[in-house]
């Protein structure tokens, strides 16, 4: 099962672990706040308040131990997207894999030549 429930986060958190995702480095606050602000026009006060959030869920690892506190991704990317996968497998599909794959294929997610390239792959 999932840490889903415990790595839940709002699309704001979102936001703010996906710059630290695509850093793949610990970052300051001022940094995080100077990349927010140009991708989202977010203040110095919505950043400070979705970290002390991330970092209370754990979802961020926080370093004090430097002159400056930093902040990194608590789970990688891949685990949580597998964290929301297998709730929607679990919670939608009951389970079936393949049945959410049948609906990603009936909806133009994934086509002939994307299954054939997975089962080249497995």
């Amino acid at each position: 099962m999932s840490d889903y429930a415990s790595r839940r986060i709002s699309e704001a958190e979102l936001s703010v672990m996906e710059v630290l995702w695509d850093t793949g480095a610990a970052m300051t606050a001022k940094e995080l706040q100077n990349t927010l602000k140009d991708t989202r026009g977010w203040e110095r006060t919505t950043v400070r308040s979705l970290l002390t959030r991330l970092a209370e869920k754990g979802s961020i690892v926080v370093d004090k131990d430097a002159d400056v506190a930093t902040y990194a991704a608590g789970f990688t990317k891949a685990e949580y997207g597998w964290d929301l996968a297998d709730v929607l497998i679990s919670r939608l599909y009951g389970g079936d894999a393949k049945a959410l794959t049948m609906a990603m294929c009936q909806h133009g997610c994934l086509s002939r030549k994307d299954l054939s390239d997975m089962e080249f792959h497995l």
